[in-house]
């Protein structure tokens, strides 16, 4: 429908005024279109009714362009003719006819290609309003720009200037989307709008919804009007006298109005072509424009373009309400950053400035193109200075609070996870949206949950802290003192801490209540918590792990050297990087520091990874002529993890200014960076982390950093510490100090006393080699003189009983004594490692022995060992029979059916080992025997006292067990009836020099070298696997396959094992090895034993074997109908067999 607007009645008034005083009235032809055509620019209806109405004295005759001959014609008086039509070729039809009848022909169009002289627009031509719009870019100075315009156009524009990246618009379909898709990428600041206005209106409405159109930017609109221009800050190039319109049609009206005020009084057609010729020489309307903006929603003039030339006469406002003028530069991304120096009530921090040049050669690098991304885009970041290390929560929100507009599109947060997370619940209270990065470690911003819109590119300390025992145990420390800081962060800390130790055996010495220091503590306040750091002193710990940040971290050191310590008395590793920097910062108390603090041990997340990471080393190096910050290139990734995610949403024409897009684009960035791959984790705010650098930072003359590499840390990798550079202790030396400063553990002497006995040692070896030789002798004389038979081979099939049971659960025991053996397995399996001591009683590897625990089983070692030679007295001698009445010889000799395999068999390693244990003495703080104290309680020093009672016991302890379980190992099997799998003495007379050769090797070639000992071990077990190869040890087939297997499959974990001894590695691969390898012998066995080993032990259905355990391990008191089928009396048949065993024997 054609758009009729109302005219405002004061310009009325004005017109029909103004014709009303005119002499002469006139004649004007209007020739229309037609009411079938579409799509008019205009409603030539509704301008006719206006002239109509505004001036009555013209007569106006209406004509439609179909019978524009026949109107003119009728009209001979009317010489001028207003040709509304928007058609071309009825323009030009209608110019032929006025140029036949000699009428002045007036047209709307800015554009001539074939009239001729006798017509004339009423509108200004596009070259007028072309160089009206480009005499205003050139006072602005802008250049650069994108341009909306149309095809037709566009060589109009490259004929004024190259310096455009142009926007032809020509279709309107889905042109938000086109927008969104192109525009974004160019990264203009500036817009020039150059279209009708229905075109115009939309494009300033995408460009405002894609938030196009902010501070920093521009939009200039040229258009006849402009009355559709709504964006605040806009400027419009119109002509003179059209500043108000508010229509196509009014802007038309007065146009036309300004050629028949010119004309209106002439007489004939000479006269009005006369003083048109004169005052439009160019056919057009006249060459005046007015520069128009948008204020408060108003259309404001600040001034005129006539001829080209520009006048301002009022102020101008820019999009983002700002007087200043936009440049024609690169759209700026602002973004902010933590990176002041200002601690409120304590001592600047210029950790984060330093670490912050990172950040800034990272912009470097995106504006100056270097790094591909946002090309046509410049970064700005702000620098917040509201706190570092400490948050201070009244001073930080009246900081950022003052600086709020300036956040940009994210933050970067401090290093300093206490301020971090003020800085996270600030936000979160004031409802700022808006994405975070930083480098904290805390490992309660771990949740993507509790803090949606953070994300760290550092490790967690839930990552880290658990790793520190790896590293510290790779490098041959055991023990350590740790002090942490007692809030969230240092609680989180120290609790992954302890995770890693408990896992990989790092013993902390100082006391609970000495590892906790309070937050918030100064140079005076810290006295009031001298308790704390001295007992960390007293614990004599030569490395003390930090869980401290600065400013903390200095008063803590400082407080060392006023209690006494000294360079190398201490070692620090701190789990804070780069707080070194402010360690070393110069005032009344850095001589103290530099005593205590240099050099210090770290580790942190891999930097300057690459061609690419080396490449920004050497700038910011050459740049700041300073070694950068260890936190400089994590900061450096922060930049291109959020250069990246902009990159992708502009190209993709993703609002990049809605914080929930851009924190969910950032989430899923993915790049190599300075500090390799930078991946955040799924479903967690961190950072996939796999190679830590390891560090021992040092300073030079004039007290500038200078990082030291020691290597990486590979977590993940089958060789986890991989050492470039030696580390280089206090006094230039590269051999590791002791754990402890001045004593051993908690041994009653100075640790510089203890020296290595070689006479202990000599002594050891010398009791060890005895009692293998003397063991051989009686294992030997004791098989030809007793248990030189053979055994029947078992043939038929047999109900298995319970001490059948008893032989086939011993190989499986044995497997796991055997490991425990061998070389240290804790390298690939801790659990195997603990349990396969547990059943040696290698209880040193498992457990601590203080306080008397170490002989609480020395002597619970003894009972059993009295228990064991009461038992093979009743058995022997037959007491139970001669003294019948006596039911404590019968008890025994009941027991010693079930307890005789456990204490003579089972047991014989483990009892062997603990009295061997008795002799080792092989440290010691002088040069008598007598001056070397026992290994495994340093209160007790050899060979006098009560450790020549304990030798003395062992000695006898040794002489009675060891030839009596050699005798009745094979004697046991005699005595059961219901016994079906035998061994064969010979097995069990080299079973027991085997297992002796193994403790004797155990206690004098694994403490001395643990590589050669695991070659000889395994050398040793192949051996007894050949012979037990040839010569069967059972009387069962399925019992000699399981029993080579289960030692093919000790000596398979023993090569692994050594292996890792090798590389000092916690082998994964290897322990994958070792599982499948030991799948593949089970495999192998399952499969000989179905082919080759028939079964020959059943279970009748219903026989109750569980009763036959609850029975055996309840030691009698069961029913009595059980005892007398288990245990029979002496005078039953079965006691009579036992009887004439014993008596052949």
């Amino acid at each position: 429908m054609p758009l009729v607007l109302k005219q405002k009645s004061f310009m009325k008034l004005f017109y029909l005024a103004w014709f009303i005083n005119l002499a002469v009235s006139i004649e004007v032809i209007i020739i229309q279109d037609s009411d079938d055509k579409k799509d008019f620019l205009w409603d030539a209806t509704t301008i006719t009714s206006f002239l109509q109405n505004s001036a009555p004295q013209i007569d106006w005759h209406i004509c439609q362009h179909i019978s524009a001959y026949q109107c003119i014609d009728s009209y001979p008086n009317a010489y001028i003719l207003l040709d509304l039509s928007q058609d071309l070729s009825t323009q030009l039809t209608i110019s032929q006819l006025c140029q036949e009848s000699k009428r002045v022909h007036l047209v709307i169009q800015d554009e001539f290609k074939y009239f001729d002289d006798r017509t004339y627009s009423v509108i200004s031509s596009k070259n007028h309003r072309f160089n009206a719009f480009f005499a205003v870019l050139n006072y602005y100075s802008w250049s650069k720009g994108t341009v909306f315009t149309t095809w037709e156009d566009e060589e109009r524009f490259l004929n004024f200037t190259s310096n455009f990246e142009l926007m032809i618009i020509e279709s309107w379909t889905d042109m938000e989307n086109l927008i969104m898709r192109v525009v974004p990428p160019l990264g203009s600041t500036l817009y020039y709008i150059f279209t009708q206005n229905n075109e115009s209106l939309s494009i300033q409405n995408y460009l405002e919804s894609a938030h196009l159109l902010t501070e920093g930017s521009g939009i200039i609109f040229n258009q006849k009007s402009g009355y559709k221009c709504k964006t605040e800050g806009a400027l419009i190039v119109t002509e003179e006298g059209q500043e108000n319109v508010d229509s196509e049609e009014k802007y038309l009206e007065n146009s036309i109005m300004k050629f028949l005020n010119a004309i209106i009084n002439t007489q004939n057609y000479l006269e009005a072509i006369t003083i048109l010729s004169s005052n439009w020489k160019s056919h057009y309307g006249q060459d005046a424009f007015s520069l128009v903006n948008v204020q408060a929603g108003k259309r404001i003039t600040i001034g005129s373009v006539i001829n080209g030339q520009v006048i301002i006469r009022n102020s101008t406002i820019f999009p983002g309400e700002t007087t200043s003028i936009p440049k024609s530069n690169k759209k700026i991304l602002n973004l902010s950053i933590e990176a002041g120096i200002t601690n409120p009530n304590y001592s600047p921090s210029t950790i984060g400035s330093v670490a912050a040049r990172g950040a800034y050669l990272a912009i470097d690098y995106i504006n100056a193109g270097t790094s591909g991304m946002l090309p046509n885009y410049q970064i700005d970041m702000f620098n917040y200075d509201c706190g570092v290390t400490i948050y201070n929560a009244t001073y930080a929100k009246a900081c950022f609070k003052k600086d709020f507009d300036s956040f940009g599109l994210a933050h970067i947060v401090s290093y300093a996870s206490s301020m971090a997370l003020g800085v996270l619940k600030l936000f979160k209270s004031l409802n700022w949206t808006i994405p975070i990065i930083g480098i904290n470690s805390d490992p309660s911003f771990n949740s993507s949950t509790l803090y949606p819109f953070y994300q760290r590119v550092w490790p967690s300390t839930s990552f880290t802290l658990p790793l520190i025992p790896v590293l510290l145990r790779s490098l041959g420390w055991e023990k350590a003192a740790v002090l942490y800081q007692n809030d969230s962060w240092g609680q989180g800390g120290y609790y992954y801490l302890k995770v890693g130790a408990n896992t990989h055996d790092m013993l902390f010495v100082n006391p609970d209540e000495t590892r906790a220091i309070p937050t918030g503590l100064d140079r005076a306040t810290i006295k009031n918590h001298l308790d704390i750091i001295q007992g960390v002193i007293n614990s004599d710990a030569r490395l003390v792990i930090f869980i401290i940040q600065v400013p903390l971290v200095q008063y803590v050191i400082e407080t060392f050297y006023d209690l006494g310590l000294r360079r190398g008395d201490i070692l620090i590793f701190t789990a804070v990087p780069d707080i070194l920097t402010n360690i070393l910062t110069s005032d009344d108390y850095l001589y103290k520091r530099l005593e205590i603090g240099v050099p210090m041990m770290t580790f942190f997340g891999e930097q300057w990874v690459g061609e690419f990471g080396q490449g920004a080393y050497t700038k910011i190096v050459k740049q700041y002529n300073a070694t950068p910050s260890s936190f400089a290139c994590h900061y450096f990734d922060i930049i291109y993890l959020i250069g990246h995610a902009l990159d992708f949403m502009i190209n993709r024409g993703q609002d990049y200014t809605n914080p929930y897009k851009l924190e969910s684009v950032i989430r899923n960035t993915q790049f190599t960076g300075c500090s390799g791959r930078v991946i955040i984790e799924k479903g967690t705010n961190d950072r996939i982390t796999s190679v830590l650098n390891v560090q021992a930072d040092k300073f030079d003359i004039s007290g500038n950093v200078i990082p030291y590499f020691i290597g990486v840390l590979k977590p993940f990798s089958t060789q986890i510490l991989h050492i470039t550079n030696p580390l280089v202790y206090p006094g230039g030396t590269t051999t590791k100090p002791t754990d402890l400063r001045n004593q051993n553990s908690d041994c009653p002497f100075p640790d510089d006393k203890v020296k290595t006995f070689i006479k202990g040692k000599i002594l050891i070896f010398g009791i060890c080699f005895a009692i293998a030789l003397v063991s051989m002798i009686i294992t030997f004389v004791i098989w030809k003189r007793w248990w030189n038979i053979p055994i029947e081979e078992l043939k038929e099939k047999q109900e298995i009983s319970f001490p059948d049971l008893i032989v086939a659960i011993t190989i499986a025991i044995e497997f796991f004594q055997y490991a425990s053996m061998g070389p240290n397995i804790s390298y690939l399996s801790s659990v195997m490692n603990n349990f396969s001591n547990s059943l040696t009683l290698e209880l040193t590897n498992i457990i601590k022995l203080k306080n008397g625990v170490f002989w609480i089983i020395v002597d619970a070692v003894y009972g059993l060992i009295l228990l064991w030679i009461s038992m093979c007295a009743v058995v022997l001698f037959r007491l139970d029979e001669k003294y019948s009445h006596f039911s404590i010889f019968r008890f025994v000799a009941w027991l010693a059916d079930y307890m005789m395999p456990i204490l003579g068999n089972l047991c014989f390693i483990p009892f062997i080992s603990i009295c061997l244990d008795i002799f080792v003495c092989d440290q010691s703080i002088g040069d008598n025997f007598t001056d070397s104290f026992l290994s495994f309680d340093c209160y007790y020093f050899c060979w006098k006292d009560e450790h020549l009672v304990y030798a003395i016991l062992s000695f006898f302890a040794l002489l009675c067990y060891e030839p009596l379980a050699v005798f009745c190992r094979p004697l046991w099997q005699e005595l059961q009836l219901l016994l079906h799998v035998k061994a064969v003495p010979l097995f069990l007379m080299v079973k027991t020099i085997i297992q002796v050769a193994l403790i004797v090797m155990n206690k004098t070639v694994k403490r001395a070298q643990d590589i050669t000992h695991g070659v000889l071990f395994i050398a040793v077990m192949i051996i007894y696997i050949v012979f037990l190869y040839k010569f069967k040890p059972y009387n069962y087939s399925r019992f000699n396959l399981w029993q080579n297997l289960s030692l093919i499959g000790v000596v398979w974990l023993a090569i692994l094992s050594t292996v890792a001894l090798g590389t000092k590695g916690n082998s994964v691969i290897l322990t994958i090895f070792l599982f499948v390898g030991w799948l593949i012998i089970g495999l192998i066995g399952l499969y000989i034993q179905r082919k080759r080993c028939p079964s020959l032990l059943f279970r009748k259905k219903g026989h109750d074997t569980a009763s036959l355990f609850k029975f055996a391990f309840t030691f009698g008191k069961s029913s009595r109908k059980a005892l007398n089928r288990i245990a029979p009396s002496s005078g039953s048949l079965e006691s009579q067999n036992k009887n004439k065993k014993l008596n052949s024997r």
